[in-house]
């Protein structure tokens, strides 16, 4: 008996899932030598290959192929092709996975072990890794043995990975996977850096603008009025990439003017993922960086780089903008740019009355992280806000309260001056005279079946009882239709208004209570100034 021959009496289809993650890719080259049968045994295409010749030769159906090309096993969350497959697979789309072997299924022998003993066979799915010899419904004994294997590769494949990097930023070789902004990899060898003249001029510019104390926002706008490509899109650029240009942010500048690597110091291991399974960003002390000294051509004198760090660390700029959660976050846009609203601590004086004034407002993020050359402030003031949405939902209530009216008339006016609740007695009626009719059709197929009535009139009789029905039954349907569309208005309008009134009972507002009653805000800019200005808003509501 062949294998499988024991299921041959059950219906397969069945799932192809291939994956080739970017470690696989790596473990087949070594020093710029490749191993031919090796890589064609791991690609895609080979494993396509081999997984239809099986299914074929099974006799299963082959419904559809999931590929998961360059992502790694140790997750499986992120996967968008082993996520789809097993949504199809709970829809019972598939009932059969078919994976070369079972570390292309996954590396992770916890995941993959729940995935194998809980996951697919609940919902009925048999699993088939081909090379492993391992079949879910069949000699499964093998499988957490291979499961543990495949996490133990992925686990040594991490540790060696971080070994050799180590050992290279320990020699001071550039381990980065892109250099930083002024500088480029060396063609003959990418762990060696050159300066890039173009952006290292831009970067001696900007250290020069902070000596000369530009604040970050002067020297962001400063680059941005003046044309200079972003970091990114200088990148892009370079790589012949065309895509709509970003602009210079004040984040940007400040991570320039504190990078080492400009004065020729490599500093590497600043940060790291949680585990090999985890790949969450974590800090890490400053006792596990690794820093060599020297090791690159430096863009920036040393001088200037002393100077600039006095200045940043023993001042804090005036006027910054302070980001941090605030009763409408999320939820602003602004109407020019599109971009989220930010908001910061505003203190600010009277002309009018010279008091002095605090509290919290509301700017365009992309204007405050541009240094104001991009889009324009779109300033709203917290309480203005609140002020506006209140009296907004006032007249919400008000325009309800009459559109329920207004429903009320329609559908009276529809039925003829009745009233919803009639107008569904007349539904009910039609429903009896569709039954009555139906019950005349089948008496007149008993009498013509007893020979009571000749065959002509059975004919007639039948037909127009037929047409009789098809009239009724489109009367029945738009009036159903029409009904249940006015139970939902009226059932909407009257649900709105105690949620609306809610709102407006509470002194204080939350963010929790803001989130439930409106999806966004866009913000316009503001027309007039001080005690004069006024605040253009659209609010959206989830209702």
């Amino acid at each position: 008996m062949r294998k499988g021959a024991v299921f041959l009496n059950k219906q397969y289809n069945t799932g192809l899932y291939l994956r080739l993650s970017v470690e696989d890719t790596a473990n087949t080259t070594k020093r710029g030598k490749v191993n031919p049968f090796q890589n064609e045994s791991a690609s895609i295409e080979n494993q396509r290959v081999l997984l239809i010749e099986y299914a074929d030769l099974q006799g299963w159906n082959v419904t559809q192929i999931y590929i998961d090309d360059g992502y790694s096993g140790g997750s499986f969350d992120n996967r968008p092709a082993f996520q789809q497959m097993v949504r199809d697979a709970e829809a019972g789309v598939i009932n059969l996975i078919l994976v070369k072997d079972l570390s292309r299924l996954g590396r992770d022998y916890i995941e993959t072990g729940r995935y194998t003993e809980d996951v697919f066979p609940s919902m009925g799915v048999r699993l088939v890794a081909l090379m492993d010899n391992i079949d879910s419904e069949g000699n499964d004994d093998l499988l957490p043995f291979r499961s543990i294997l495949n996490d133990y590769y992925l686990k040594d494949l991490s540790r060696k990975v971080k070994s050799v990097l180590r050992a290279k930023a320990e020699k001071g070789e550039y381990i980065g996977a892109w250099a930083p902004y002024g500088y480029i990899k060396d063609p003959t060898c990418p762990n060696r850096l050159l300066i890039d003249e173009y952006a290292a001029e831009v970067v001696r510019r900007i250290f020069e603008m902070r000596v000369q104390r530009f604040g970050f926002g002067k020297i962001t706008a400063n680059l941005n009025n003046d044309g200079i490509l972003s970091p990114r899109t200088y990148t892009r650029r370079q790589a012949g990439n065309e895509k709509p240009p970003k602009v210079w942010t004040i984040c940007v500048v400040k991570d320039i003017v504190a990078n080492e690597a400009y004065i020729g110091n490599s500093v590497r291991f600043k940060t790291g993922y949680l585990s090999y399974k985890n790949r969450s960003v974590v800090s890490r002390s400053s006792d596990e960086w690794v820093r060599c000294d020297n090791v690159f051509p430096p863009i920036i004198r040393r001088e200037i780089w002393e100077a600039v760090r006095n200045l940043d660390g023993n001042s804090t700029p005036t006027g910054t903008v302070v980001v941090e959660p605030s009763l409408f976050n999320g939820l602003l846009r602004c109407a020019d740019c599109g971009s989220a609203m930010m908001h910061k601590r505003s203190s600010y004086t009277s002309r009018v009355t010279g008091q002095k004034y605090t509290g919290h407002a509301y700017i365009c993020s992309k204007h405050a992280h541009s240094g104001g050359s991009v889009c324009s402030r779109h300033t709203i003031p917290e309480p203005a806000l609140l002020a506006i949405i209140r009296e907004d939902v006032k007249h919400r209530i008000e325009s309800i309260s009459i559109n329920e009216k207004q429903i009320v008339r329609e559908v009276q006016r529809h039925f003829n001056g009745e009233s919803l609740n009639e107008a569904k007695k007349h539904l009910e009626q039609l429903t009896a005279q569709l039954n009555e009719l139906a019950s005349v059709v089948t008496k007149l197929y008993e009498d013509r079946f007893k020979g009571i009535i000749t065959i002509d009139t059975f004919k007639s009789s039948v037909e127009k009882a037929e047409r009789e029905k098809s009239d009724v039954n489109a009367e029945y349907v738009q009036l159903a239709e029409f009904i249940s569309a006015e139970e939902h208005r009226v059932l909407e309008v009257s649900s709105i208004i105690p949620k609306l009134q809610d709102f407006l009972s509470f002194e204080t507002i939350t963010h929790e209570m803001l989130t439930a009653l409106i999806e966004y805000i866009i913000v316009s800019e503001n027309d007039g100034r001080s005690r004069y200005r006024t605040h253009k808003v659209q609010i959206v509501y989830r209702f």
